[in-house]
């Protein structure tokens, strides 16, 4: 995704530089309109599985610190710790990409108002 958004911005800064008729506007506005509509479901997507993961990520953790103050730290629980430190790496690269499509996608946005004529280069 991060490929395919980085392409699009791409394309769409080099097609807003370009002269272009009313008609060719119109309908590069209408692609870039669902191309947003896309890239902002991706987001909304990610951020519901980013969310996801937090939380069970800070589940995870509570689960972990109960079992060592309960328990002590006992061999038998290793798996438990494992998968919440692997929970919390795979929860930071997820906020990470998420950051991404979030900075990207807002950054999209200032197309909408060139191709609108509501702002100049």
């Amino acid at each position: 995704m991060e490929k395919k958004i980085r392409e699009y911005e791409k394309f769409i800064e080099r097609a807003t530089k370009e002269k272009l008729s009313e008609a060719e506007r119109s309908k590069l506005s209408r692609f870039h309109y669902e191309m947003l509509q896309n890239f902002q479901h991706e987001r909304m997507f990610h951020l519901i599985v980013a969310l996801f993961f937090t939380l069970m990520t800070v589940v995870f953790i509570f689960i972990a610190a109960w079992t060592m103050a309960a328990y002590d730290l006992h061999y038998e629980m290793t798996p438990l710790y494992i998968l919440t430190i692997l929970l919390a790496i795979l929860t930071g690269f997820y906020v990470k990409h998420y950051y991404f499509l979030e900075n990207h996608i807002q950054g999209l946005y200032k197309y909408t108002a060139k191709l609108s004529g509501v702002e100049k280069d």
